[in-house]
């Protein structure tokens, strides 16, 4: 549960009191944030763990037409249930790298990297929940296919599969249409196939999700070098412009003391002119 925090100062009139505004701290807002992720995140591990191995082996037990539709309706929703809730963390992320990118507390960056660390974690485990159901859902596939075709062999029996996984034929083909049991294997492999094309397009958007959240921590890394490197500009530049004042203040001492010894030695010059020509005056009786 979130705690937050209130102002505690207070202005006291008459019978009122007034709260007084607090400052925004960009690390609290950071920590808000990544708090939002964290219930997401939990949120959608509810559903990934319970709700959808419930919806898949609904799916998978299902032995009636009406039975495999409602299974399947159900599925679809739990689904992108979860679909939704990730790509929610996925904005979520991206307001928390924005915050992260003008807080100049380092523990802001850690915040980030844990965050999606833990987004990246949660697509894996649905892409391995959703892997292991196509792989289950395959093999009853061929089972029915087997049902609807009991003579055929091996190699018939997987470019039918195909065939209708692939979107190439919508049901197998039954000739004759000889039991009830090959038609309802029939009916039962449309849901089946297209439940398996669904999960081939979920698999491209978790690719595709994955990798929009690792290069949101990309981008905050280029972003972290750049001030880095723009900073230790500013630095050298700093200790230059030190350097020249230094030089510069050098200078200017040296430039008076010059100045005074000059000055020393144009009084100097006078006194001695001023005294040779008093001895003068002196020594011709000319003064």
């Amino acid at each position: 549960m979130t705690n937050y925090s209130y102002p505690h100062d207070m202005e006291q009139g008459p019978n009122t009191y007034e709260l007084q505004p607090e400052p925004t701290n960009p690390m609290t807002l950071i920590l808000l944030k990544r708090q939002q992720i964290t219930e997401e995140l939990g949120s959608l591990r509810t559903k990934r763990e319970i709700h959808l191995p419930t919806a898949q082996q609904a799916l998978l037990d299902s032995t009636a037409v009406a039975e495999d539709q409602q299974a399947r309706r159900n599925l679809d929703r739990i689904e992108s249930e979860i679909t939704t809730s990730l790509q929610r963390c996925r904005s979520l992320l991206t307001e928390l790298r924005d915050q992260v990118s003008a807080a100049p507390d380092t523990r802001a960056r850690t915040q980030l990297d844990v965050a999606s660390g833990n987004v990246q974690t949660e697509i894996a485990m649905y892409y391995r929940a959703q892997s292991d159901f196509n792989v289950r859902l395959r093999e009853q596939v061929r089972r029915q296919y087997h049902v609807a075709h009991p003579a055929a062999t091996d190699e018939d029996v997987e470019a039918g599969v195909q065939n209708v996984l692939g979107g190439t034929e919508q049901t197998f083909k039954i000739q004759g249409m000889r039991s009830t049991a090959a038609r309802d294997a029939q009916d039962r492999v449309a849901e089946r196939s297209a439940a398996l094309r669904k999960i081939e397009r979920d698999f491209i958007e978790l690719n595709a999700l994955s990798q929009e959240v690792a290069q949101l921590v990309h981008l905050q890394e280029h972003t972290v070098e750049n001030i880095e490197e723009k900073t230790k500009e500013v630095a050298d530049d700093t200790l230059k412009a030190n350097e020249h004042l230094d030089r510069g203040i050098t200078s200017a001492r040296n430039a008076r003391k010059w100045k005074w010894w000059a000055l020393f030695i144009v009084i100097l010059i006078i006194a001695i002119i001023v005294a040779v020509c008093v001895g003068w005056c002196k020594t011709t009786n000319h003064c």
